[in-house]
């Protein structure tokens, strides 16, 4: 028991004074109070959301802002049954996988070229590429409607998938250069030593150890694809290749007096989303940081 005693008293916050227990407990009240107010304004929304999507017309009407008095599920019915809800989900996925294996199968072997290979220019061009993460999307839409208009592909995934790509890669290849950059120099001279090839050390060493940078990455944009508007309901114009987001807000003119209708629509295609941060969020931090650490 005295043993105890003095181990907990040595522990940092063990045995420490009443002024330093005041010190915690008014931080910990501190933090409270911010936060808890912080996560009620975001909760806010999506309750309103569900409960709405749970409502008939009548009710919402009636009652918009409560707890629903007649629990109904025809907006989700309606959903699966009469509009090609489902059609427009797997439209979204092949454009958002699409975009990230894309984005990826680019941005590392640029990223590794930056950090690792000292070429004239590189510099340059590394400064260039991240400065294009500053041009607005909406000064580029004209030219590339007009491009994608010429080539035939209005109306078709790879149009969307081309803009996505070229607008994600930046991004990714400012945060890969730094993780890169990061990783100890002796371990890939040795591969070199070796006889490995600048692509065998990119497939063998590079990538199992950016496991936390590309996981984050690849929430990231696909996420950002996933909840993406203005490309979406400019370059996917017709109902059957549209993504769910665009066909939403095109439903939301069609269908303005079905409001449970709506909300159905947009609790639906916020699992995914909510689903890929629940997933990632322990490799966000260790992805953002960019830092190798060999644990």
């Amino acid at each position: 028991m005295v043993r105890a005693r003095r181990r907990r008293a040595r522990r940092p916050g063990g045995g420490g004074s009443p002024w330093l227990h005041a010190k915690r407990w008014m931080t910990s009240l501190l933090a409270i109070l911010v936060l808890v107010p912080i996560v009620l304004v975001n909760l806010v929304p999506i309750v309103f959301v569900v409960f709405s999507s749970f409502k008939t017309s009548t009710d919402f009407i009636r009652n918009p802002a409560g707890i629903p008095t007649e629990w109904s599920i025809e907006g989700y019915v309606t959903l699966v049954r009469d509009r090609p809800f489902l059609q427009q989900a797997l439209n979204t996925v092949v454009v958002a996988a699409a975009t990230v294996v894309l984005t990826i199968a680019v941005a590392v072997p640029a990223a590794y070229a930056y950090a690792r290979l000292k070429f004239r220019a590189s510099s340059g061009l590394f400064y260039f590429t991240t400065a294009l993460m500053a041009v607005p999307v909406v000064v580029m839409l004209i030219p590339l409607f007009a491009l994608m208009s010429r080539l035939g592909l209005i109306d078709r995934y790879p149009s969307v998938v081309i803009v996505y790509v070229g607008i994600c890669v930046p991004f990714s290849v400012y945060v890969l250069v730094v993780f890169f950059m990061s990783l100890p120099g002796s371990l890939l001279d040795a591969a070199r030593v070796d006889g490995a090839s600048h692509l065998r050390i990119i497939w063998h060493i590079v990538l199992p150890l950016a496991k936390a940078p590309l996981v984050t990455l690849s929430l990231v944009n696909g996420l950002w694809v996933w909840n993406e508007l203005l490309i979406a309901m400019l370059f996917l114009q017709s109902e059957k290749s549209s993504t769910l987001i665009a066909s939403i807000a095109r439903g939301m003119s069609r269908d303005s007096r079905n409001v449970p209708l709506i909300m159905a629509g947009c609790a639906l295609a916020s699992i995914p989303a909510i689903a890929g941060v629940v997933f990632g969020q322990r490799f966000f931090v260790r992805g953002f940081l960019g830092g190798y650490s060999n644990e």
